[in-house]
């Protein structure tokens, strides 16, 4: 059942928010922050894709959304983070433009995530579409009925 939340998930994100594949070239991912990498990917790029399907560059609400999640979810695995390594991601997270080709392989990861992830990840979508002030009722009544979903799985 979560993973057909996920693949819902990922048709919202496909369908409303995913910029054309037209995009600068990758910036790879900090050396200094390998570490967070496989933590939060899975994360990351759905939410920077949701971010920047909007016309115009990332805005700072957005991006301080995405990079609070991304950093919390590493924190709940164990890992600890200085000023200058979120100030890294953050720097990253402005740069960053995945591909659609990316998503795919992120959606696989979190059809395996557990309940609480998955949740976590709705919430931050959400965030992010709201941190713009730009939202479109299709957008907020399927967020909201993913997260109704995700709340009686829950109980």
């Amino acid at each position: 059942m979560l993973s057909g939340l996920v693949d819902r998930f990922g048709a919202f994100v496909r369908e409303y928010h995913a910029p054309p594949d037209v995009r600068p070239p990758e910036t790879p991912f900090p050396d200094t922050l390998s570490h967070l990498r496989e933590h939060v990917s899975h994360h990351l790029i759905p939410l920077v894709l949701i971010a920047r399907s909007d016309p115009g560059p990332l805005v700072d609400a957005e991006r301080d959304v995405i990079v609070v999640h991304c950093l919390d979810l590493a924190r709940s695995t164990g890992l600890a983070f200085s000023g200058d390594e979120h100030e890294i991601l953050d720097e990253y997270v402005a740069d960053f433009h995945p591909s659609l080709a990316q998503l795919e392989p992120a959606l696989h990861r979190l059809s395996g995530c557990d309940h609480a992830e998955v949740v976590a990840l709705i919430k931050a979508a959400r965030a992010v579409i709201l941190a713009d002030g730009v939202t479109t009722p299709e957008e907020t009544k399927l967020l909201a009925e993913l997260e109704a979903e995700l709340g009686k799985l829950g109980a």
